[in-house]
């Protein structure tokens, strides 16, 4: 099968087709080093709930709980909402549970809020997301911890009207790649796993999630690293989302 003739193209979100600019954020403290945080649309929940600690703290403890749902994450392939990193951070500050359940999808939504305006969508990747649409089904699958602020992103950015399947890994309760969320897409699509092309930058997470469902896969390897040696090579490599449009024609 030529490239040309996929039925359906499938898309990785971040990274992909959105980049992340952590500039529009405010630095804090944490650990002795300045980093960009979404502290300052949720500081003022923090202080209701835990009155004694301050932004700097708490900010230590969730990058603490980050990195343990990380490996949480890579060890079972379940996907944790943004809530859960919230409630684990709030109970280690020392807030009874009930408030943390109470409080975490609250700071989770505010936090989500900046990253969803710390997002961007550049003009050459929509030209190509369109020009996929017009020649195929389209879908965006992504591992991300929060489904409504995946869908508010798309919609931010003009892409919800461009595709036919949205597949959220927090949604689904698993993560790429776990090949449940290309074929959760596919079925969606109506498309064989021989009709599709998976698209993404993320070589174990994309590629890895295209080969165990039996879907060619296009790797974005932006940095040039080439394809790892102890794995199985995607069926094209490019190193720009630009190149995917030449995989479409």
């Amino acid at each position: 099968m030529s490239a040309g003739r996929y039925a359906a193209v499938l898309f990785d979100l971040f990274g992909t087709l959105i980049d992340f600019d952590p500039g529009v954020l405010s630095e804090i403290a944490i650990g002795g080093r300045r980093v960009r945080s979404t502290a300052h649309l949720w500081a003022h929940l923090l202080a209701d709930v835990a009155p004694g600690v301050s932004v700097e703290q708490f900010g230590e403890v969730l990058a603490a709980v980050s990195d343990e749902l990380a490996l949480e994450r890579i060890a079972s392939s379940i996907e944790f909402p943004s809530r859960e990193r919230f409630r684990r951070a709030l109970v280690q500050v020392g807030c009874p549970e009930p408030v943390a359940l109470e409080a975490a999808p609250a700071l989770a939504r505010a936090h989500m809020g900046g990253i969803a305006a710390a997002t961007r969508f550049p003009p050459e990747r929509a030209a190509v997301l369109a020009r996929a649409s017009e020649r195929a089904g389209v879908a965006v699958i992504t591992n991300f911890d929060d489904t409504g602020t995946a869908y508010a992103i798309l919609d931010r950015h003009d892409i919800l009207r461009r595709v036919g399947s949205v597949v959220v890994s927090e949604a689904v309760g698993l993560r790429k790649p776990h090949p449940v969320l290309v074929r959760l897409a596919l079925r969606d699509l109506g498309t064989p796993a021989s009709g599709a092309l998976m698209v993404g930058d993320n070589f174990v997470e994309d590629v890895g999630a295209a080969h165990a469902a039996g879907v060619d896969a296009a790797w974005i390897d932006v940095g040039d690293r080439g394809v790892p040696p102890t794995l199985a090579p995607p069926r094209y490599v490019v190193r720009s989302f630009a190149e995917v449009a030449a995989l479409l024609d």
